[in-house]
This record gives structure tokens, sequence and C-alpha cells, in this order.
């Protein structure tokens, strides 16, 4: 894009300036030594930043200098704009009325000497403020405004500092294969990032939402259509040159489908263990941990334990532990939804691999997650077991999220569970406690309940009233 194709009243993307001026773009005042010119970035007055009140009298712009904290001086972008007449340098003035987009105002020239004004500085100190007098160099005519700027007779020094501007808005896709519990992850095959992991996906183009140009950027990428879920996190990066923002979106991919790679130097399935030996990029590798969270886990298998007699409490020790357990109960409870989300996805992986592997493929696809349908059934799924006589039993699995320590597996069990798991012959409980980023699993059997100590965690009260 050149600087000739830029018209008066159109918004542009940020990522337009720096390709056309060539600035780097990292505060209001940008110096573009390529096209030697001058960019100034103002906000609209109803949305304008506070620490610059930037504000309109009739067709003039009274443009704030550059500098957070303390009186500003007269240095960098502030020169700049104070000798641009001397220097033939020409002025173009941009106005960011909406966010990441620029409305173009056209070139402007400096009207008239620097007004030193009053404002807060960043930390709400009063300080020394220029105000730079801007008209445009034709017409049409800026809009004008009733307010006016403060004037003051002297200049303090003071400490300059800068305004960050965003460069790069980009979305990127962590695509999740649920069944096999990894995520796609994409190595850069060009530019200054070539061979770092990211997510794949790109640029925000003018006028696209997040999840429009998510979508985009995977169909072009990889030839395949995403459902976009929930934001999972966005960060941002100083790369020198540029600063990324960059958005990942949870995603599925469609059934029947096949991805052809149109740009990166490789793709991998990563499952949660396998991310961290990746060499992610900079902006990505923060939310990637956050992406490891999210990955279905599997259960790597049963654990076996012989169980005692648990020696009873006295009523000091049982106080304590209660007093721990509903500090425990509590905070399980604020992780319980997505805790027990994964649990049961992991459930049911296994319990279609297990019959797989018996050979009732058939009764593999007839697992299923009941709760998500109800709580009525009083257990989350619904398996199956072939006995050695060639009899086939229902199994009512509740899936309980555990701790180990000491030897001890830890969870919670309603009384509506309880019950259940005395009346119903097919009821069992699957216990999982993590290992590492995946679950080991302990089925308890009833037998062992005799050796289970149960501590009551809340009561229910009925008080009669007057």
């Amino acid at each position: 894009m050149d600087i000739s194709d830029f018209k008066i009243g159109t918004e542009y993307m940020l990522s337009s300036l720096r390709e056309a001026f060539g600035g780097s773009f990292m505060g209001g005042i940008n110096i573009c030594h390529r096209t030697n010119s001058i960019v100034l970035i103002s906000h609209a007055e109803n949305r304008r930043n506070r620490i610059y009140g930037d504000s309109w009298i009739n067709d003039t712009l009274f443009y704030t200098g550059e500098g957070q904290k303390g009186d500003q001086r007269m240095v960098r972008g502030n020169k700049a704009i104070k000798d641009s007449a001397a220097n033939s340098t020409p002025i173009y003035l941009f106005i960011a009325e909406r966010p990441r987009l620029f409305k173009f105002y056209g070139k402007v020239l400096l009207a008239g000497d620097p007004i030193i004004g009053r404002e807060p500085d960043v930390e709400g100190n009063e300080r020394q403020v220029f105000r730079f007098p801007l008209k445009r160099e034709y017409e049409p005519a800026i809009p004008s405004s009733p307010l006016s700027p403060d004037a003051m007779s002297s200049i303090a020094p003071g400490a300059p500092g800068l305004s960050i501007e965003r460069v790069y808005d980009v979305v990127g896709a962590a695509i999740i294969d649920e069944r096999e519990g990894k995520v796609l992850a994409a190595q850069r095959g060009y530019g200054p990032l070539k061979g770092k992991w990211e997510f794949p996906g790109g640029k925000i183009e003018q006028g696209e939402t997040p999840e429009q140009a998510l979508r985009r950027e995977i169909r072009e990428e990889l030839g395949i259509e995403v459902e976009v879920l929930s934001k999972v996190d966005e960060t941002s990066f100083d790369y020198g040159d540029s600063i990324t923002n960059l958005s990942v979106y949870e995603c599925r991919m469609g059934q029947n489908q096949t991805i052809e790679d149109h740009e990166h130097r490789d793709l991998k399935w990563v499952g949660a263990d396998e991310m961290p030996l990746l060499d992610w990029a900079d902006a990505d590798q923060p939310i990637s941990e956050k992406v490891a969270d999210l990955l279905p886990r599997k259960i790597e298998g049963e654990a076996d334990f012989d169980y005692v007699k648990a020696e009873p409490l006295n009523e000091e020790d049982e106080g304590k532990e209660l007093r721990r357990s509903v500090q425990d109960y509590e905070a399980s409870n604020r992780a319980k939804a997505r805790s027990g989300a994964q649990a049961e996805s992991a459930v049911m992986a296994y319990e279609r691999d297990r019959l797989n592997n018996g050979g009732h493929p058939e009764l593999a696809n007839l697992v299923k997650q009941v709760s998500a349908e109800s709580s009525d059934y009083g257990y989350d799924i619904r398996s199956y077991f072939a006995r050695p006589d060639g009899m086939i039993e229902e199994r009512h699995i509740e899936v309980k999220s555990a701790k180990f320590s000491n030897s001890t597996i830890t969870f919670f069990i309603s009384a509506n569970e309880l019950r259940k798991l005395r009346t119903d012959p097919f009821y069992q409980i699957y216990c999982l406690y993590r290992s590492g980023k995946n679950y080991k699993l302990h089925i308890v059997n009833k037998a062992q309940w005799e050796c289970a100590r149960l501590l009551p965690m809340a009561y229910k009260v009925t008080i009669r009233v007057a």
C-alpha cells in the first residue's frame, strides 16, 4: 500500500499505516524515515486517552506532545513536529474513533508556535505539556469542538515517555482432537520467526471479527473449516520491530476433512506432555500452557492398592481433619466444572477402548455420557461389561476426581451417591487422580467400602420457627 492510496474519511488498520509509511508506530508521534514523513495518531474526543487531552477549536486541532510522565521536553517527536516546516517534512493525521481502526484526516501543517498547557500525567500528577496547533493543508475543514487548551508562558524540563500503540492484531486456533487428546501446532516456515511453533492463524483484516478472521485464515492455510468456540487467552509481545497482540480460540475441526497445508514448514498433533518440548514463538508460549490444560486427559492405567482397616479417629483429630476437608471441598467445588468434564471425557475414551480391545466394538458404540442429558440417572456414564458366561451387564459409572497421597485416595461422595452404591448392582466408582498431565484410574469395588472411612462434610438442617 502507498501513501497516495489513503482516502480522507476512510478507516484503516494500523498494519496498513505501517506498510505505507514504513515507521515502527510505537507511539502517537511516528517519525517515518523511509518516507521522510510524520504520522500522528489522535483519539476522538469521546474516546481520547486521558493522558493526552487532544482538543479541537474550529478548524484547528491542538495535538498534545509525547511524554507520559513529568513535564514534556522539546525532543524527539515533539521537536520533529516543531521543525517540520523548516525540514519540509509532511505531517499526516489519523484519528482513532474505534478500537484498532484509524480514520485518515489528510495532511496537516503546524499553524503556530506550540502552546504550553497543563494536564495530569500517567501517575495523576499535574505537569506541563506541549499542544501543537495543526490545520489541514486543504479542504474539507477539520471537525470543530468548543474545547480550548490552557496556556502557560514557560517551559520546564521533564522526563519523556512514549505511548505504545498496537501493530498487529492476530488470532490463533487451538484445534483440539478430543479423542486423541491433542492440539495442532504449526511450525513457521518463513520470516524472523522461521522454525518457531505457533497456533495456526493470522492477522485480522479490516471489518472482520476475530472469529471471522480465524475461520478465513484456517481455510486459507489448512484448507479446512473449523468451529470457533471460546477464547482461551490473549497476550501481547514486543518483537522489537513490531508488537503482536495475539488471541487464541479453542476450535474444533469438522468431520471427514483432510488438512492440506499451504504455508507451514511442519504440522504436528501434540499432547499436553509434548507441548513444553516445542520451541514456541514468544507470543504463543504463555498461551500454550493454558491450551495444555484444556486437552482431554487420558487414563494411563489402573493402580492396585492393598486396603487396610482404618483406625478410628479420636474426637480431637476428627475436628481438625473436618476443618481441612471443608476447605478442600470448597476449592474442589470451584474447579468442578472443568475438572469434572475432563475426567468424564477420559473415562468415556477408556471404556470405549476397553470394549474395542476386548472384541466388542458394538458395545463400545453404545457407551454414553448420561450426565449430559439429566442428573436423574444418578451416575455419569453408562457402559457395558461382557461376563465370562457370555452375558452382557450394564456398568453405571460415577466418575470422581480424587487426590492420592500417602497411599490413600480421597474423594467426595454425596448421600444420594452412597445410596446408589448400596442399591444399584451395576454401580461402580471410577477414581481418577493426576499423573503428570494425564490420569491414573482406580476402580472402587463394594467390598473395599468396608475399609473406607466416611467423614460427614455437610448437614441438612430443619428448624421449626413460629
